[in-house]
Order: C-alpha cells, then sequence, then structure tokens
C-alpha cells in the first residue's frame, strides 16, 4: 500500500455482533433480526402508527403539513428527460428520482449505495473499491458501457475505457440535490453512449448549503469518513460553498476467509458558486479535485511476460480534477437560453502498465422557446475536445491522439389535445473521428385521459461509438496459468464501427390513491453491431521468455440480440410517519454471434466471448423500502435488496439487507448507527478475469452530523 499522507480518522468504534455475543449462532441472530424488522417495520403499517409527534424537528415538521401527493414520485420535478423543468407525470420515460431524503435515510456513505435504491438498476461490488453499475444488461467491471452517468451535466464516462470509474466518484451527501435515473434511451438530447440509461446527479444550489456541515464517523469496514462544508454569500444573491472530505474503506475477505488485499483511501477538495446577476441571468462556478491511493491484487501482471503468470499486488494511484460554468438567461417570452463549459483532467498511475493522462474540454449550448401556442422546442449544440496520453510499456502500446466530436439536437414536443394528449420527436447529430457522422432520433408519445394515469411509449435509436483503446488498442489482455501460458493479445486496427440499438419502450404510471402510486415499464432492446474480442489462431512463441501460447486476436462488431425485460415501482404513503416503497426488475438477455465471428478459445479460466455472459446475468432484482418516524425524533429505515443468480460468474443469488437507527432532535444536529448486509456474514455480488474479488461483509458504522 502507498505511504501517502492522509488526515487522522475520524469518529468511533462499532465492534460486530459476533463479537459482543460470540457464543450466539448465526441462524438466532438471524432470527432475532427478523423479528426486530416485524415489530419496527410492518406493525406499525397493520396497525397505524400515531401521527402526533412530541417533539419534530423543522424539517419534519414541513413534511407533515405537505399534502401527501407532493411526497410521491409522479410530482416530483425533473430536468433529465427534456433538459427542462417537468413533473414525473409528463415524462414521457421511465425515470425514477433518488431524493435528498432518500440519501440521508439510506445509511449510504458512498453514490455507489445510493444508486441500489433506484428500481431496474444493478449494483454490483467487485471487491471494496470496485463496483460494475448497469441498467439493462452488460454488467461489467466499469459499470456498463452503455450508461451515461452525469454530475451536474458534466459527463463522467470515460472515453478511453467506455464505462465509468467509481472508484474516483464521491460527493458530499448532504450536498446532492437528488439523483435522476432515467432507464432506456436518452441519446436524442444527451449524445452517443446515453444507450441504455442516463444517470444524472444534481447537486443542491450553494444558496441552500449554507453554514457550517461538520459529518464524520467510524465503523467495522469504513475505518474512517469526514465531511466538513462551509457556505456563505458575497453579496445578495451571490452564494457560495467550499468543501472537504476523506474516506478510509477497509480491506474486505477473499472466498476462502482470508484477507483481501482491496482497500481504499481517498480525499476531495471542491467548491460551488451561484450568482443571480439580475432576474434574468445566473452563474453558476464549481470544482472538484481528489486523490485516492486503493490496493489491487491482479492474478498476473496483464502481463509483461518477465513477470510470467505471477499474482500482482500494488497501488492505484489517481487524481482527478474539474472545473465548470454555466450561465443561464430567461428570456421574457417564457424561453431561455444556457450555455455551458466544464474541463476535465484524470491521470492514473497503477504500476501495471496503463499508465495514461486524460485532458477532456467541452462546450453545450441549449436554447428553449415556445412556438406557437402548441409547441415547446429545445435545440441546441455540442463540442467536446479529448487529449489522450497513454504511456507505452511492454504490456500496452497505445497511440496518444486527440479526439474531437461536434453535435447538434433539436427536440419539438407537440400538443395534439392540451393537457391529454403529446407527441415528442427529436434527434441528435454527430460526428465523431472513430465512426464519422451518427444520428439518434426518438419519437414518443404521452396521453393521460385523465390526471392521475399517464400512459406513454417510444421509439428510440441510440449508438455507443468505440473507446480509444476499442479503436486503437494494442495491449496484452490477460495471461492464463498452465504448462504452457495463454497470452491474449489484441492488436486493434481502428476498424470497428458503432454498437446501435433500437430500442422499443411503454409505460403507465397511476396515482392509485393521493398517497400510493404504481409505475410500469416494459421494453424491447435490439441490439446490432456489438463490440467484442475476435479471436485468431493460436501459435507458439518462444521468445519472449517463457516460451508460451499466444492468441491473437481484434476488437470486431461481432454479436447481436435482443434484451426484453419488464419494472415496476410502487410508493406508499401508509401514514403521515410511514412510507414504503419497492420495486422488480425482470431481464431477460439472448445475444448471439454474427457471421462475422471466428473461432474461440475455451478455458476454465478465461473466455474471450464475455458478452455471451451477459446472457446469463441476474435476470431478477428487487428491492423494498421503509421509512419510520419514531417518537422521541427517532427514525427507523430499512432497505431489502435481492439479486437472483448470475450462472455466467458462478454467483449465487443473494439478499441484503441494510438498516439505520436515526436520531435528529433538532436541525443542528444527527446520529446515525447502521447496519449493512446484516443477513449474512458475506456474500459475493460480481467477480472478474483478472481483478481478485472479495465478498461484501456484514458492517456496522456510526455517523454524527452537526450543521450550524
Amino acid at each position: 500500500m502507498s505511504t501517502h499522507n492522509f488526515p487522522m480518522h475520524f469518529g468511533f468504534s462499532i465492534k460486530p455482533l459476533s463479537r459482543f455475543f460470540p457464543k450466539i449462532s448465526k441462524g438466532i441472530i438471524k432470527r432475532l433480526i427478523y423479528l426486530f424488522c416485524f415489530i419496527f417495520i410492518l406493525f406499525p403499517a397493520m396497525n397505524g402508527y400515531s401521527e402526533e409527534q412530541d417533539r419534530l424537528t423543522k424539517e419534519q415538521k414541513k413534511i407533515l403539513k405537505m399534502d401527501l401527493a407532493e411526497l410521491m414520485q409522479l410530482e416530483t420535478e425533473i430536468t433529465s428527460v427534456s433538459k427542462r423543468p417537468q413533473k414525473i407525470k409528463n415524462a414521457a420515460s421511465a425515470i425514477y428520482v433518488i431524493t435528498q431524503e432518500d440519501i440521508r435515510r439510506s445509511g449510504s456513505v458512498n453514490i455507489m449505495e445510493v444508486l441500489r435504491l433506484a428500481p431496474g438498476v444493478l449494483v454490483s461490488k467487485i471487491n471494496q473499491n470496485r463496483y460494475a453499475i448497469s441498467i439493462r444488461g452488460f454488467n461489467r467491471r466499469l459499470g456498463s458501457d452503455k450508461l451515461l452517468v452525469l454530475m451536474d451535466g458534466r459527463t463522467i464516462y470515460s472515453p478511453a475505457d467506455s464505462g465509468v470509474f467509481w472508484i474516483g466518484q464521491d460527493y458530499v451527501l448532504e450536498d446532492i440535490d437528488r439523483i435522476e435515473v432515467i432507464r432506456g434511451p436518452g441519446a436524442s438530447l444527451w449524445g452517443s453512449n446515453a444507450v441504455a440509461g442516463v444517470i444524472n446527479i444534481i447537486t443542491k444550489n450553494s444558496k441552500e448549503t449554507q453554514g457550517l456541515l461538520v459529518s464524520g464517523g467510524r465503523g467495522t469496514e469504513e475505518l474512517g469518513f469526514v465531511t466538513a462544508r462551509f457556505g456563505g454569500e458575497v453579496k445578495k444573491d451571490f452564494n457560495y460553498r467550499l468543501y472537504a472530505k476523506y474516506r478510509d474503506r477497509d480491506e474486505g475477505k477473499k472466498l476462502d476467509n482470508t484477507d483481501s488485499f482491496d482497500g481504499k483511501k481517498i480525499g476531495q477538495v471542491g467548491f460551488r458558486s451561484d450568482w443571480e446577476i439580475n432576474n434574468k441571468d445566473t452563474l453558476v462556478l464549481q470544482g472538484d479535485t481528489y486523490n485516492l491511493d486503493a490496493d489491487i491484487d491482479v492474478s498476473s501482471r496483464f502481463v509483461s511476460l518477465d513477470a510470467g503468470s505471477a499474482p500482482f499486488k500494488g497501488s492505484t494511484l489517481q487524481t482527478g480534477a474539474n472545473t465548470l460554468m454555466r450561465w443561464t438567461r430567461t428570456l421574457d417570452d417564457s424561453s431561455s437560453l444556457k450555455l455551458q463549459l466544464y474541463y476535465d483532467f484524470l491521470r492514473r498511475n497503477s504500476l501495471l502498465g496503463f499508465d495514461n493522462k486524460i485532458h477532456q474540454t467541452d462546450l453545450d449550448a441549449q436554447y428553449d422557446f415556445l412556438l406557437g401556442k402548441k409547441q415547446n422546442v429545445s435545440m441546441g449544440f455540442n463540442y467536446r475536445f479529448v487529449d489522450f496520453d497513454f504511456e507505452k510499456t511492454n504490456i500496452t502500446e497505445t497511440p496518444n491522439r486527440d479526439t474531437n466530436l461536434f453535435g447538434i439536437f433539436i427536440n419539438d414536443e407537440f400538443t395534439i389535445i392540451p393537457e391529454t394528449w403529446k407527441i415528442i420527436l427529436g434527434s441528435r447529430f454527430e460526428h465523431n473521428d472513430f465512426t464519422g457522422f451518427e444520428y439518434q432520433p426518438t419519437a414518443r408519445t404521452i396521453w393521460q385521459p385523465k390526471p392521475n394515469h399517464t400512459f406513454w411509449a417510444a421509439f428510440s435509436r441510440a449508438v455507443r461509438i468505440p473507446s480509444f483503446q476499442e479503436n486503437d488498442g494494442r495491449i496484452n489482455r490477460a495471461l492464463v496459468p498452465g504448462a504452457l501460458p495463454l497470452l491474449i493479445k489484441e492488436d486493434s486496427d481502428g476498424e470497428v464501427t458503432s454498437e446501435i440499438l433500437l430500442s422499443y419502450e411503454v409505460g403507465y404510471r397511476v396515482k392509485i390513491k393521493p398517497n400510493l402510486t404504481f409505475d410500469f415499464t416494459s421494453f424491447i432492446f435490439d441490439y446490432d453491431d456489438l463490440i467484442e474480442f475476435k479471436a485468431g489462431d493460436i501459435f507458439f512463441e518462444s521468445n519472449p521468455s517463457p516460451a508460451h501460447l499466444v492468441l491473437p486476436g481484434s476488437n470486431d462488431n461481432i454479436f447481436e440480440g435482443e434484451i426484453q425485460g419488464a419494472e415496476i415501482s410502487i410508493e406508499w404513503q401508509a401514514t403521515k410517519a410511514f412510507r414504503l416503497t419497492g420495486s422488480y426488475t425482470f431481464t431477460n438477455i439472448d445475444l448471439r454471434a454474427t457471421g462475422n465471428a471466428s473461432s474461440t478459445v475455451t478455458s476454465s479460466t478465461f473466455n474471450p466471448d464475455t458478452d455471451f455472459d451477459a446472457e446469463n446475468e441476474p435476470q431478477h432484482i428487487f428491492n423494498v423500502r421503509s421509512y419510520l418516524n419514531l417518537p422521541y425524533d427517532l427514525e427507523f429505515d430499512s432497505l431489502f435488496y435481492f439479486v437472483s443468480e448470475n450462472s455466467a460468474r458462478n454467483v449465487s443469488s443473494y439478499n441484503r439487507m441494510d438498516l439505520r437507527l436515526g436520531w435528529k432532535p433538532s436541525d443542528l444536529f444527527e446520529l446515525s448507527l447502521v447496519g449493512q448486509n446484516i443477513l449474512d456474514e458475506t456474500h459475493s455480488e460480481l467477480n472478474e478475469l483478472l481483478e481478485a474479488e472479495s465478498e461484501t461483509q456484514r458492517s456496522f458504522y456510526g455517523k454524527l452530523t452537526f450543521n450550524f
């Protein structure tokens, strides 16, 4: 592990239950947990918890005074579906919002765990510092190469590897306003790579984060985490906030119960300012920078043959920085103009021969206006410049280059029958240096025969452009041990084309009662030209030593197939003190090789056709959450999360339950005690070919928050 200096650990220790009760069996612990959950979760729902509280915080009083309809998902305002404000019930897309209250009461300490709350999102933890997060299939280490993730409109999707390096994504959870999760294509507005979905993490206006916040804690796996944030006012309508945070995550356990090598330390600082210049113009400036030191444990060194197939343990040192400016002008005729510019920098030093630097600059402009009385039009353009700087080693030889992406879009919402029927037509047109011109249209309709009922349908075409390494990569992908080691060697020729998705979706939302909502979506994804490794003929090679076999190949568009599924979510405000939400997701994947696919190697430890593994990804995801306000300012919350088996990766189905007991006597102070994965001591969620897996462990931590 690197010897970088980090702040001292903050908080207090909470020992596992097994240390307090070493003679109690796992079965008894589980029965006690089930009984505990029944008494404090189900019993209030069946008998009706008293709506009168002795003492309530200002926030709780505000919530209890609200009309229950205002608490439901359908009334939440969003911006990600049409790039302008609208309510969920008026969106012709599968959309779900994780609110700040959901985040606070989830007991999560990072964004990745928070995303378990959204229906249709598969969150898989590979080890203590690596996650794979996907929507509607293709759950990989980088977190689905078909999922676009944004932070306040800034993409954190990596153009080098097609995916998100979740290891470096962090933020002050208390300062996130909401997370909007779109299941399904968003490419007609957001562009290439918004194929299977869009996750937009939206932070609070600095006007809402005034004063000092200090938060921190410690636990069995969370060795220490601390956040400090201060917000102030430069002058009237000109506010700012500054923050710093640090987190130290302990190493986990391997399948044989020995210690793994996957700890992580990350420190981050940042700022945001919001200036309402006048009644028409607003200006946002924000930026962040972080440093992380994460352990990495791989089965071989990827492989420079002088190291043979020996396992490798070392550190991934990663640095990131970004800055963003967004100017918005509201015009007199209900139209608006927005201009956004950001710069993003990433540097990775992994000691494995994959060191690189990436500089990315993005300019985006958007104009919204009314055309007549029945058309709401959005149009804009985008330019992105990326500078790739890869270090050449005996493991990889990827050429350095600059890339450019140009895009324009137009989206027109026609009102056919006021407040009843609308049609949305739009498309994005792009040009990139890898595949040239791309078009990504959509046609959507929304029908609301009654105010509480919404039917919608959509057809979309979306593309994923090849990553830098898929297009030009020359890399030793893996070394399979054996009497004669097998070296998987990739030498791409730059001839790959974009992956294409034709998407068909239908949905129905209904507010059954003022306190009960139901949301259903069904979809068919038709994929073509999926990119994968195309193997050549195996040959023997003695130099460089040791003697070994070589499986050459390159990336090519050699797969196609369909993904079908359905997603259901329900939200029930049983009483003003008790809320219950749940979701179920079914996904069926059918992929096949096209005529371009060649023969591949068969091995118990390696399968080049990794995308065929997607056919056997979990078909079922289920979660249920409860929020309960107890007397004496106590809060009791739970999350139950079920994922069916992943037979391709030999990962069994698993259940997970997280519990949180909170005490918030005032807006100035909050104490939380959290137990995660309490139903079993350990379980696996996902494994990868090269990187060592560790199991998700039962863990406990405590957290204190002061807000002045």
